[in-house]
């Protein structure tokens, strides 16, 4: 997870103290570096905070531009297939200075301009300033994991992964949105492209949009959906379509566990995250997996069926201790999520993330599987960012 903040204009940005205060906001976010970009013509900044997983070395440090000061990009998220896309960029003439994903974006955005979109298989929020047509591309992943904000006006686009980055600037209105506090109210959270302070947007799941400094025009668009699914029954078997899920579910787990940094498992013992936990076996890997056990409510505790899933795989395990839960917590919680939510859960994932952030810089978790399988309605909202 990193945090990333721009801004573009119409005219040269008179005042970049927001930039870096609305960086350092999201600091949780990014704790191992930080950096700053201003474009030569003064009109685009671009922020980052880094939690470095992929190349640790300075080599990833962002923003990166390339060595043609042409493109400069700021980066939220993993790219799982990088490997093969540098490849075959490798084979279409582009060099490489690092080994991170990062770069990997710019020279798929330098081969194939916005279409890079379709490559691109992972969890991402992004902003690539281009100099040479005066463009800022801003991208989203295809699940909304990434999340990504933004405030159009008065030729000015401003961005950034988190409110609070927003609001670390005294300007910037401070209004509640009264049609997304209605969304919240009916369903629990604020859905699509609302968002609960007026003015401000979020980029939905699979969208895009182009900044042209010159004009300040803004266009945004849907680069993916999900596709039409007929199966086809005739000519294939339940069996087939089985192993076909199969291989793309441990395809999936396999790109996921490539890092830089320990990567751990979240083990409750549901269906989920024992699934994950039996691919990353079946895949060769011994790895590491951790439970949190919750005293005070033991009703609650899924320690023991978690136990025999790391005992059946031989995992490394880790049973944690939650401690005890305080009311304290709650401020910490409506501070991180910056818009309402109703999600109980939020509690324990906290706490869960707390304790395994002592052990792992990376953890992977069986969330998302019931989106997915059409368990929940698509505009359910996503738990982690």
């Amino acid at each position: 997870m990193c945090g990333i903040v721009g801004i573009a204009s119409k005219t040269p940005v008179p005042s970049r103290e927001w930039l870096v205060a609305g960086r350092d906001a999201m600091v949780h976010r990014g704790p191992d570096d930080a950096g700053e970009y201003w474009s030569d013509d003064g009109r685009v900044g671009l922020g980052h905070r880094r939690l470095a997983i992929i190349d640790l070395s300075a080599a990833g440090h962002q923003p990166m531009t390339t060595p043609d000061g042409r493109l400069c990009i700021t980066f939220n998220g993993e790219i799982y297939n990088y490997l093969e896309l540098k490849q075959q960029l490798e084979a279409s003439g582009h060099e490489f200075r690092s080994s991170s994903d990062t770069e990997v974006i710019l020279a798929a955005y330098r081969q194939w301009s916005t279409d890079c979109l379709s490559r691109l298989h992972g969890m991402f929020a992004f902003a690539i300033y281009d100099k040479r047509v005066a463009t800022v591309f801003l991208a989203r992943d295809r699940a909304g994991e990434k999340p990504l904000f933004y405030r159009h006006a008065g030729g000015e686009l401003r961005f950034a992964s988190e409110l609070k980055a927003f609001l670390a600037d005294s300007g910037v209105p401070r209004k509640v949105n009264l049609a997304a506090l209605d969304c919240y109210l009916a369903m629990g959270y604020v859905a699509g492209e609302h968002c609960i302070l007026e003015g401000m947007q979020e980029l939905p799941a699979a969208h895009a949009l182009l900044f042209n400094t010159e004009t300040g025009a803004l266009r945004a668009w849907r680069y993916w959906e999900l596709p039409d699914f007929t199966p086809d029954t005739a000519s294939k078997s339940e069996e087939e379509f089985v192993d076909r899920l199969e291989a793309l579910l441990a395809a999936a787990v396999r790109r996921q566990l490539v890092a830089d940094v320990p990567v751990g498992l979240l083990l409750s013992g549901g269906v989920d995250s024992s699934l994950i936990t039996a691919l990353a076996v079946w895949g060769g890997s011994r790895p590491k997996t951790f439970t949190v056990g919750f005293r005070e409510f033991p009703q609650f505790d899924e320690g023991r069926h978690a136990c025999l899933i790391a005992e059946h795989f031989d995992t490394e395990h880790t049973v944690l201790d939650a401690g005890e839960v305080k009311p304290e917590l709650l401020p910490k919680l409506a501070r991180q999520f910056d818009e309402p939510i109703v999600d109980p859960s939020m509690i324990p994932t906290y706490l869960v993330s707390e304790q395994i952030g002592q052990h792992c810089k990376v953890a992977l978790g069986g969330d998302g599987g019931d989106e997915l399988f059409g368990g929940y309605h698509a505009a359910s909202p996503p738990r982690h960012r």
